[in-house]
C-alpha cells in the first residue's frame, strides 16, 4: 500500500520545484498533496518536512483553517475582511495599510504564527474589546490579518510606535478616568489605556472614521454629537441606559484631547 501510494503522488512531485520536492517529500509519505501549484507543504503549514518523526515534522505546524490565507480568492479571507470591519478593528489597529495606530501594526506580523494572533483575538490583552469570537470567526480574522500583512510587506518602515503601561494612581485626576472610566476604557495617543470599566463600549479611536457608526440613527461620532450625547443620551437613544454626564467647557475639552487620534 505504501509503494502503490508513492507511486500515486509520483507525478504531482514531479510538478514541484528540487527545493519544494525535498521540502515535501517526508509530509507525503502520510499526507495526500493538495494544491501543489502553491509549492512546498512548509510553504503554507511550516513545520520540519525533512523529518518522518512526527513530533519533529509537525512542530509549529500551521493547521489548514489558519493558513486559507495562501489560497487565491479564498473565502476565509472575505470572511475575515468583513470581519474586520464589523468589530472595526482598524480603530486600533493598522491593517492591510489602513487604520489608526493606538495599538500593533497588524501588518508586521506576517512572521507570527498564525496561533498566536488566534489566541490573542480570542484571549484579548487589557483595553481590547473580548468581542468572544468563536473560533472558525477567529480564525477567518487571522486569515484576513496575514493576506493584508503578505500584501503590504515591504512597504516604508513607519515611525516607532510608544507603548504604554498603566500608571493606575497617576490618572486618577484625569477627566476621562473620573467621569468615563467607571464604565468604559480606551487607548489613547496621549496616555495609553486609560479607565477600566466593561459595563459600556469600548471607546478607542471614537472621533475616527473607523469606530462603528453608532450614533443615533447610524450615524458617525463627531465633537458635536458627542457633546449632545453626553448632555441626555436619551435624547439621541430614546432607550439608553447612561445617565447625563454635566461637564464643563474646559472639561468637554479636555475629554477631546483624549480622544485625539495623531
Amino acid at each position: 500500500m505504501v509503494v502503490r501510494h508513492a507511486i500515486l503522488i509520483f507525478p504531482l512531485l514531479a510538478a514541484l520545484s528540487t527545493d519544494a520536492f525535498a521540502a515535501s517529500l517526508a509530509c507525503l509519505t502520510c499526507h495526500p498533496p493538495h494544491h501543489v501549484e502553491l509549492g512546498s507543504c512548509t510553504g503554507c503549514h511550516r513545520g520540519d518536512g525533512r523529518s518522518l518523526r512526527m513530533e519533529i515534522a509537525h512542530r509549529d505546524l500551521v493547521p489548514g483553517n489558519l493558513a486559507r490565507h495562501r489560497l487565491p480568492n479564498d473565502p476565509a479571507v472575505a470572511r475575515g475582511t468583513e470581519w474586520l470591519k464589523k468589530a472595526a478593528c482598524r480603530r486600533c489597529h493598522t491593517t492591510n495599510g489602513t487604520g489608526n495606530r493606538l495599538a500593533g501594526n497588524l501588518d508586521r506580523l506576517s512572521h507570527r504564527h498564525p496561533r498566536t494572533l488566534l489566541a490573542s483575538i480570542r484571549e484579548p490583552v487589557a483595553f481590547m474589546p473580548d468581542f468572544r469570537f468563536d473560533e472558525p470567526t477567529a480564525a477567518d480574522l487571522v486569515n484576513a490579518i496575514l493576506a493584508g500583512a503578505a500584501k503590504q510587506r515591504g512597504n516604508a518602515a513607519e515611525p516607532p510606535l510608544v507603548v504604554r503601561f498603566s500608571k493606575g494612581d497617576d490618572l486618577r485626576e484625569n477627566i476621562f478616568v473620573k467621569r468615563c472610566g467607571g464604565c468604559h476604557r480606551m487607548l489613547t495617543t496621549r496616555l495609553g489605556g486609560v479607565g477600566r470599566g466593561d459595563v459600556g463600549p469600548n471607546l478607542s479611536g471614537l472621533l475616527t472614521k473607523f469606530y462603528p457608526a453608532n450614533y443615533g440613527r447610524g450615524e458617525p461620532w463627531t465633537r458635536d454629537r458627542l457633546e449632545k450625547w453626553l448632555a441626555n443620551p436619551r435624547q439621541s437613544r430614546p432607550l439608553a441606559r447612561m445617565q447625563p454626564v454635566k461637564l464643563e467647557k474646559k472639561e468637554f475639552r479636555g475629554l477631546l484631547e483624549m480622544f485625539a487620534v495623531r
